[in-house]
């Protein structure tokens, strides 16, 4: 099967949006507006941080904002490109959203919180809470996986991919690694 046409190919994947269990968007930024616009999204590895975190810039942007998005990964600075740095001076009407805060060391950590203090929000995510207050605890489970599977390939198709529970269970609940084993399997079609 060509990578084009696998039904877990990267462009299909990354067009799965994050599903909010347990809360609507409405909540979720009238609890980010109640934590005064400080708010991290916690959770383990392809548990859907990163998404989550995509879904709401444009809902920040709708409110106003002008939304940075900052990827960090792994021992990484805070970029330094003209396109990905933040702009030198922050205010209210800024929303920084960064991707990895927990990469960071504690001395950039504070550099960030010193360097966004002024911004009218600071959304990050982490593995773990502490960094600033959850916003979000995101979760998986196995029927999430089935949702996506399902979405992907179709109720007919679905039925043919390996079990969710066993597959969920096996990636320890990290649905990133999941459906690149499912690309994998369907690739070797």
């Amino acid at each position: 099967m060509r990578a084009r046409h696998n039904p877990f190919a990267v462009d299909r994947v990354l067009a799965v949006r994050y599903r909010l269990s347990g809360t609507t968007w409405e909540e979720l930024l009238a609890r980010l507006a109640a934590l005064g616009g400080r708010g991290a999204l916690v959770g383990p590895e392809g548990s859907g941080k990163t998404t989550l975190l995509e879904d709401l810039a444009p809902r920040l942007a709708g409110q106003g904002f002008r939304v940075h998005l900052v990827p960090l990964r792994e021992g990484e600075r805070l970029p330094a490109e003209p396109g990905r740095a933040l702009p030198r001076s922050l205010g209210a009407g800024d929303a920084v959203l960064v991707d990895g805060a927990d990469a960071l060391s504690r001395l950039a950590w504070l550099g960030l919180r010193r360097r966004t203090r002024l911004a009218g929000g600071l959304v990050v995510t982490a593995h773990r809470p502490g960094l600033l207050p959850t916003l979000h605890q995101c979760a998986t489970d196995p029927e999430l996986l089935a949702g996506i599977v399902c979405g992907l390939l179709g109720e007919e198709e679905a039925r043919a991919a390996p079990c969710p529970r066993e597959l969920f269970a096996r990636h320890r609940g990290n649905l990133r690694t999941a459906l690149r084993e499912l690309y994998d399997v369907w690739a070797a079609r």
